[in-house]
Order: structure tokens, then sequence, then C-alpha cells
């Protein structure tokens, strides 16, 4: 088993501990015509699962075109989303291209796929915090004691979830994933405190 694999996900037989690996032979083939189907529904499977990232990622487009957002900011979203849609397509061409199954997890690299996955939550959180941001900045000063400190408060806890969303954008390979995963709930934590 690699330890990315682990880190990053994937099929519970590569990455449970003391697994019997005498099972290989069965999981990907015993002969050539078995190798080859087994291969197809791999690529099937690997191929859905990026086409779902990507209607995701078409949703999160979608969501950060309509929300009220500095340009700055919906700038580096179109960017990052752009880039982890270029990069699925990519993917998903490989993918189709592999002819040998032992060739095939090589085409899938997993931690960035993870890193990749991740940008659509994280683009509309930034984005939510963006907005907020935005209405935060247009009220008033001049108010009560009680509404400054909350004013203030709100302030706080949306800094802090943009930038947990910032980092979780910039995520590469050598990412904790299981951590950027916790900060993405911490990181809409943060704007349910608002």
């Amino acid at each position: 088993m690699l330890e990315h694999e682990k880190i990053a996900g994937g099929m519970f037989y590569r990455i449970m501990e003391n697994i019997n690996t005498s099972i290989t032979e069965y999981l990907s083939g015993h002969d050539e015509k078995s190798s080859s189907e087994i291969l197809e529904k791999n690529k099937e499977y690997y191929i859905a699962s990026a086409n779902k990232i990507l209607a995701r990622f078409e949703l999160a487009k979608v969501r950060i075109e309509n929300i009220d957002t500095d340009e700055k900011d919906r700038h580096l979203l179109s960017m990052r989303l752009n880039h982890g849609l270029k990069w699925l397509k990519n993917l998903k061409k490989n993918m189709k291209n592999v002819s040998d199954a032992h060739k095939f997890p090589k085409e899938v690299p997993y931690k960035k796929w993870h890193a990749i996955k991740l940008i659509p939550s994280a683009a509309e959180g930034y984005a939510i915090t963006s907005s907020i941001e935005k209405k935060l900045n247009q009220i008033n000063m001049n108010q009560s004691k009680d509404n400054v400190t909350r004013l203030k408060n709100a302030n706080f806890h949306n800094k802090k979830a943009k930038g947990i969303f910032l980092d979780l954008l910039n995520l590469e390979e050598n990412s904790d994933f299981k951590l950027a995963e916790k900060q993405l709930i911490i990181g809409y934590e943060e704007i349910e405190l608002l």
C-alpha cells in the first residue's frame, strides 16, 4: 500500500492495515481478458467520480457568480475553479488513454485529486465570507457600544473563516487532508458564529 493512498483515501482493500494481499490477482485479473475487463470498469468508476466532481465545480461557479462579493475575490476564485476544472479534464483524458492496468494507479494521483476535490467547498466558503465582509464594512460604526462589540466579534469570526478557506484553496499534494477536512468544517462553523 502506498502512503499517499492511505492519507487521501482510496479503495478500502488498498488502505486497510494487515490485509491479505494474495487477493491482488483477484482484484487486477488473473489473465489478459479479465485484467482488461477490470481495467475498463476501473476507468468507468474513476471517470464517473471525476464527472461528479466536475459537476460540483460547475455548481460552485454558478453560486459564486451570483453572490455579492469584491471583484478581486471573484477573480481569485474563478482562477482556482478554472485550474481545478482544467486539471480534472486532463485527468479524465489521461485515464481514458490508459491501456495497461498496472499503469492506471499512476494516472490517478490521489493526493492531488483530494486537493482539487476541496476547491469548490472552499471557494464557496471564501465567497460567502467575502460577501459578509463587504456588508460588515458598510455598517455605520456610530452605534451603541453593544452593537459595536457585536460588529467586532462578527469581523473577527469572518476574517478567521476567510483565512481558513484561503488556506484550503492553496492546498498542495503534501498537505494534511484529514486536517484540511476538519478545517473546512471549522471554517463553516466560524461563519455560523456571526
